[in-house]
């Protein structure tokens, strides 16, 4: 039988949980390829594979029902998108489409009540 104790993740944050870890891989694959002074191909790889890993600690937080992911998640998107803003009058397309997928994880974070209700101390 299937144990339906347990409530179902919604829909909202499983979107947010994929899509936050693949901007990330978006983000390190931008980062290892750029071509910053001073950026050695080691530090430049062992960056983007903690950016990855450490989006992947957010997302798993996320699907564990943790708050704090929830807010770290959605704060650390809110830097990143003002990150990508800073390069503004040279931005390339992976750099708008990391910010749309950021953007998209924020809302569905912050803004469906299924989110909202997912993360209450309550739930």
């Amino acid at each position: 039988m299937i144990d339906q104790g347990q409530t179902r993740v919604p829909i909202p944050v499983v979107a947010a949980a994929i899509i936050f870890p693949l901007a990330s891989v978006i983000q390190a694959i931008q980062f290892k390829t750029s071509t910053a002074p001073g950026v050695t191909d080691t530090r430049a790889t062992v960056f983007a594979v903690g950016v990855v890993l450490l989006s992947l600690a957010f997302a798993y937080g996320l699907w564990r029902q943790v708050g704090r992911a929830r807010m770290l998640t959605a704060g650390f998107a809110a830097f990143n998108i003002a990150y990508g803003l800073t390069a503004l009058p040279d931005i390339d397309a992976l750099t708008v489409l990391r910010m749309v997928a950021l953007a998209a994880v924020i809302g569905l974070l912050l803004l469906p009540a299924s989110s909202r209700q997912w993360f209450s101390p309550a739930a």
